[in-house]
C-alpha cells in the first residue's frame, strides 16, 4: 500500500515538474531564456516549449504592435480612458496631437535589450521607457512645421517626418522598428482655432472670388463667340441676298420687259392702235 502511495506521489511530482517545465511563447513574440547562470544566446519562437524548471522566459513582440496617444476613449475602443494626447509645440503655437504608432521589436536585438534593461520584457520596456521617449521625440519634430501644416495643409508630410525620426531614434535606443506614425486628430486652443477658421474662411472666399472671375471670363468668351457667330450668319445672309438680286437684275432684258408688257395687255384686254399721229390703248 505504501509503495502505491509513494508511486502516486512520485507521479504527481513528475507531472508537476513537467507542467512547470512547459513554457508558451505567445503568437507574434519571441522569448529570451534566462536562469541563474545567465541569458541564453538563442531565443524561443512562438509556441509551446519543454524546458528546465530552473529556466525562465521574457517575451518581446516582433509582430506589429500599436501605441495610441489620444484624449478620445473611442481610439482605445473603450468608454473611458486617461488623456494620453501629446501637447506639442509648433511654429505659431501649441497643438494637441492624437497619434498612433505602429512598431515591433527587432528579433536580433531582444537579447541585448533584456540585458540592457535589467531583465525587463518587451511590454515593460514600452510602458516604462518607449512611450515617454516617443512623446519627447514627437515634440522635437513638430516645431519644424506650422500649426496649419500639422492641422491640415501638410499632415501627410508631418506623419512621414515623425515616422522617420521615431524609427531612427527608437531603433538605436530600443531595437524597435517603427513602420508608421499617423496623426488621428489635432486640437487647437480657442485663440488658434479662431485664427485657423479666419484663414480657412479667407481661403474659401478667395476660391469663390476666383471661381466667379473664371465664370465671368468664360461667359464673356461665350458671348463673344455667339456674337461673332450671329455676325457671320448675317453677313452670309446679306451676301446671299445681294447675289440673288444681282442674278435677278442680270436676267431682266428689254425683250423680257416687252414680253411682260404683252402678257399684261393680253391679261387685261389692252389693245394698242397706232394712227398717223396717235397711239390709243384700250
Amino acid at each position: 500500500m505504501m509503495k502505491k502511495i509513494l508511486a502516486g506521489l512520485a507521479a504527481i511530482v513528475i507531472a508537476l515538474g513537467v507542467v512547470m517545465s512547459i513554457e508558451r511563447v505567445s503568437v507574434g513574440n519571441v522569448g529570451v531564456v534566462y536562469s541563474a547562470h545567465g541569458v541564453e544566446e538563442q531565443t524561443l519562437s512562438q509556441g509551446w516549449h519543454l524546458m528546465s524548471p530552473f529556466k525562465h522566459v521574457k517575451q518581446f513582440p516582433v509582430s506589429q504592435q500599436q501605441i495610441v496617444f489620444s484624449d478620445d476613449p473611442a481610439d482605445y475602443n473603450d468608454k473611458e480612458h486617461p488623456d494620453w494626447s501629446i501637447d506639442a509645440p509648433a511654429n505659431g503655437g501649441m497643438v494637441k496631437v492624437n497619434l498612433t504608432v505602429n512598431y515591433n521589436f527587432m528579433p536580433d536585438r531582444v537579447i541585448d535589450l533584456y540585458k540592457k534593461f535589467n531583465g525587463m520584457d518587451g511590454e515593460s520596456i514600452v510602458e516604462s521607457r518607449v512611450q515617454n521617449s516617443i512623446i519627447a521625440y514627437v515634440k522635437e519634430v513638430t516645431p519644424k512645421f506650422s500649426v496649419m501644416d500639422i492641422y491640415s495643409d501638410k499632415k501627410s508630410e508631418v506623419n512621414q517626418a515623425i515616422t522617420t525620426y521615431l524609427n531612427e531614434k527608437l531603433s538605436e535606443e530600443y531595437g524597435i522598428n517603427v513602420s508608421s506614425a499617423l496623426i488621428i486628430d489635432v486640437e487647437l486652443d480657442s485663440a488658434l482655432q479662431q485664427k485657423v477658421q479666419a484663414k480657412e474662411q479667407a481661403k474659401q472666399d478667395a476660391e469663390i472670388a476666383e471661381l466667379a472671375k473664371q465664370t465671368a471670363q468664360a461667359q464673356a468668351e461665350t458671348d463673344k463667340v455667339v456674337a461673332e457667330s450671329k455676325a457671320a450668319v448675317k453677313l452670309i445672309e446679306a451676301e446671299a441676298e445681294a447675289e440673288s438680286n444681282r442674278t435677278i437684275a442680270a436676267s431682266i432684258t428689254d425683250e423680257l420687259i416687252r414680253m411682260k408688257e404683252a402678257e399684261a395687255r393680253m391679261e387685261h384686254g389692252w389693245v394698242t392702235v397706232q394712227g398717223a399721229n396717235t397711239v390709243v390703248t384700250k
